[in-house]
C-alpha cells in the first residue's frame, strides 16, 4: 500500500562507516524480535526490511510486520539522512493487510539524486530494523558499480555470496538477474545437497499456490545475509523461470504438469508473490510487466529485460523438435527398398527417404540401412555405438531461425528498440541490459575427450553422447538461451548497432561464468556480455566429472563469441562504469557449504566506447 509523503528538509549525507553500524543495528533488532512496552500488541519484522528500485528522486521501501493477532497493522515510516534518525527527511504511514501476507511497499518520493539515506517502519512502539538505501544519480557521473547475481537456491548453499556484497561499501546497486527462490521440494534438485549441509526449505513440497509461493518467500527472507543484502543495497530484479517453475515460457513451463492445475492459476501465485515480497515499482496498467528502464544521469541507461514470462516463444527442445537424418532409397519395389550409394541419385526412379540411425563408431558415421533391423531397435535404447543423429540442416531451416519465434515478445522488443535509441540521443555513455539468459553464442562442447566416464551413471551417458554429437552439428548447447531464438537475436543485434551507443549486455542463468564478444551474423562486433555465475546454485562441475579448467577450455574453443568461462565457481560480477571504460570483474567465494569461505577476484575485462571488444583487466 503507497504511503503518505511528509516533506522535510535533508541533512548531511553518512558516512561510510555507518553501513556496517547500519547492519549491526539490523542484526541486533532482528535478534530482539518486537520492541516496544510491555502489554502492548506484539508485531513481529523477522524478515527484516528492503530497498529497490532508486530513481533520482525515489525508492521502494519494504517490509512484512506480522502482529500475533492477525489483524491489519497500522504502520509509520521514516527516511532519514543519518542512521541515528536525528534528522528526518520523509515521513509517512502505510498499513500492512492480511489479504496482502501483512506486506508494505512504500514509494518514497521527495528525495535527493545520488544521496544515500536510512529507512525504517514503526507499529506503536515497535521498530524494524533500519535499512540503508541510495537514491541514483542525475548529470555527470564520474564511476557507478553494480553486483550482478542470479540463481539463489537455498537447500544447495550458504548465501556467502550475498554477504560480500553487502558488506562492499564501494556497490551501489545489488542487480538480480533472477531465479531468487526456487520452487522445488527436497526431493527435486538440490535437495540432496540441502540434507547435507542442513538447509532446508519450506514448504517441504514442490510450490503450486499463492500460500506456498509466499511461504517458500518467507523461509528464504529469513536467511541472515540476504537480509544484510536487503538492510544494506537497494536491489534490481527481475524474476528468471524458477521463480515460477522450471523452463517457464509465456503459456506454460517444463517443470509443470496437467495434475498440477491450471498452470495459468499457478503462473499468477508467482506473479502475484513476486511483487509482494521484492522490493519493485509495480506496473499499475500492467502487473505482468517488469521490463524496465533505470537513468544512472549521462553515464549510463539500465535497461532491464523480461526474456522469461511475458513474451518468449516455448522452447524448441532436441528430443521432439529436430528430425533425425533420413538416407534415401530406390522405392521401384515397395516393397524392398533399396538403399542408395552417397551421392547417388537415378533418374527416373521413384526415391523416398527414410529416417535411419547411424553408426558413429566410424567416420564419418555411416548409415544403416537394413530397413528390417531398424524396425527391430528401440529408439530410446539402441546397441552401443548406434544412434539416431539431428538433421541440423532442417531443424536450423524449419524451426531454430522460425522469425516468428520471439524470446521477448513483438512488444518488448518494439520498447527495447525505443528505449535504446533514446538513451543514444540523451548522450548516455553506455546502455546496460540486464536480463536473464546467455545472449551471445554458446555452442555445444564435445567433452567427450576430456571427461571420465566410469563416474556418469549408465542413464545419464546417453545425453553426454548427443552433446558431441550435437558439437560435431554446429548446434546450441542450450536451446533455453538466446541460441534458441537466432532470428530474435538478430533483431536485437539490429537495434544495438543502428540505435544504441555502446552496449553491455549482463547474464546469469548457466551457475557459470561468461565473458563474451557478441557479433553478427557477418562477424561485426556488436555489444558485449558478462554472465554472472550462481549465488549456490550448482554448476557445470556438479554434473560433468571432468577438470573444470579443460571443460571451460572446452566450451570456448567451440564459440565464435566467447573468450574466457569459469563453470565451476559461486560469486557474482562486480560492473563499474565510468565514461571511459566499462569493467567486469568476476568475484568467487571458494565454498558456499560452510559458512567459513573466502573471496577472491578470479578475472577482469574491460571495453571502451566504441570498441565493443573486451580487453583483459591485469
Amino acid at each position: 500500500m503507497r504511503g503518505q509523503t511528509t516533506m522535510m528538509a535533508p541533512k548531511t549525507a553518512p558516512t561510510r562507516r555507518d553501513t556496517l553500524k547500519t547492519l549491526t543495528a539490523a542484526g541486533a533488532l532482528l535478534a530482539l524480535g518486537p520492541l516496544g512496552c510491555a502489554g502492548a500488541e506484539p508485531v513481529y519484522f523477522l524478515h527484516g526490511v528492503a530497498s529497490g528500485d532508486p530513481l533520482q528522486d525515489r525508492v521502494i521501501l519494504w517490509t512484512r510486520a506480522q502482529p500475533e493477532n492477525g489483524a491489519p497493522v497500522s504502520l509509520s515510516w521514516e527516511v532519514a539522512a543519518e542512521e541515528d534518525f536525528a534528522t528526518i527527511v520523509q515521513a509517512g504511514t502505510a498499513t500492512a493487510l492480511p489479504e496482502k501476507d501483512f506486506i508494505v511497499k512504500v514509494d518514497a518520493g521527495g528525495l535527493a539524486p545520488g544521496r544515500s539515506y536510512f529507512y525504517r517502519f514503526k507499529a506503536g512502539s515497535h521498530v524494524s530494523p533500519i535499512g540503508r538505501t541510495r537514491t541514483l544519480p542525475e548529470g555527470d557521473v564520474s564511476a557507478f558499480k553494480l553486483a550482478a547475481m542470479s540463481c539463489s537456491h537455498y537447500a544447495t548453499g550458504y548465501y556467502n555470496v550475498y554477504k560480500v556484497i553487502a558488506e562492499r561499501e564501494d556497490i551501489d546497486i545489488a542487480l538480480h538477474l533472477g531465479d531468487y527462490i526456487y520452487e522445488y521440494s527436497m526431493e527435486g534438485y538440490g535437495g540432496a545437497t540441502g540434507k547435507e549441509i542442513g538447509r532446508f526449505v519450506e514448504p517441504d513440497k514442490e510450490i503450486l499456490t499463492l500460500d506456498e509461493y509466499r511461504a517458500r518467500y518467507g523461509h528464504y527472507r529469513l536467511d541472515e545475509d540476504l537480509q544484510a543484502l536487503h538492510a544494506a543495497k537497494p536491489m534490481i530484479a527481475v524474476w528468471d523461470d524458477h521463480e515460477t517453475a522450471n523452463n517457464t515460457w509465456k503459456d506454460g513451463a517444463e517443470n509443470h504438469s496437467e495434475n498440477e492445475g491450471p498452470y495459468r492459476a499457478r503462473a499468477a501465485a508467482a506473479l502475484q508473490a513476486y511483487l509482494e515480497w521484492l522490493p519493485i515499482r509495480e506496473n499499475p496498467q500492467d502487473s505482468e510487466q517488469i521490463y524496465r528502464a533505470f537513468d544512472i544521469g549521462n553515464l549510463a541507461r539500465l535497461i532491464m529485460l523480461d526474456t522469461r514470462r511475458i513474451g518468449r516463444s516455448k522452447q524448441l527442445e532436441y528430443s521432439t523438435d529436430i528430425p533425425n537424418r533420413s538416407w534415401p532409397f530406390d522405392v521401384s519395389d515397395p516393397e524392398n527398398p533399396i538403399a542408395l550409394a552417397p551421392g547417388e541419385m537415378p533418374s527416373g526412379k521413384p526415391i523416398a527417404s527414410f529416417e535411419v540411425p547411424f553408426d558413429i563408431r566410424t567416420s564419418p558415421p555411416t548409415p544403416v540401412t537394413d530397413l528390417a533391423y531398424v524396425s527391430t531397435l528401440d529408439p530410446t535404447s539402441l546397441p552401443d555405438g548406434i544412434r539416431y543423429l539431428p538433421d541440423a540442416g532442417r531443424f536450423k531451416d524449419e524451426k531454430l531461425t522460425d522469425p516468428d519465434r520471439s524470446i521477448l515478445g513483438a512488444d518488448q522488443e518494439l520498447w527495447l528498440a525505443h528505449t535504446l535509441e533514446a538513451s543514444a540521443e540523451k548522450g548516455q555513455t553506455w546502455q546496460v541490459i540486464g536480463q536473464q539468459v546467455v545472449m551471445g553464442r554458446t555452442p555445444a562442447a564435445d567433452l567427450s575427450q576430456i571427461i571420465d566416464w566410469s563416474k556418469i551413471p549408465e542413464e545419464r551417458k546417453s545425453r553426454f553422447q548427443q552433446m558431441s554429437v550435437l558439437a560435431r552439428e554446429g548446434l546450441p548447447a542450450n536451446l533455453d538461451a538466446w541460441d534458441g531464438y537466432p532470428a530474435a537475436r538478430a533483431r536485437a543485434y539490429a537495434d544495438f548497432s543502428g540505435k544504441a551507443r555502446n552496449v553491455v549486455v549482463l547474464a546469469g542463468d548457466t551457475h557459470a561464468s561468461w565473458a563474451l564478444n557478441l557479433q553478427d551474423e557477418e562477424g561485426a562486433p556488436v555489444a558485449v556480455e558478462f554472465a554472472a555465475p550462481s549465488v549456490t546454485s550448482p554448476g557445470i562441475e556438479a554434473f560433468v566429472p571432468g577438470d573444470p579448467k579443460q571443460i571451460a577450455d572446452t566450451f570456448t574453443a567451440a564459440s565464435p563469441d566467447l573468450i574466457w568461462a569459469d563453470t565451476a565457481h559461486r560469486g557474482y560480477v562486480l560492473v563499474t562504469l565510468s565514461p571511459k571504460e566499462a569493467r567486469g570483474e568476476w568475484f568467487f567465494v571458494d565454498t558456499v557449504k560452510s559458512r567459513d569461505f573466502k573471496v577472491n577476484r578470479a578475472k577482469g575485462f574491460k571495453v571502451t566506447p566504441g570498441a565493443h571488444k573486451l580487453e583483459p583487466l591485469a
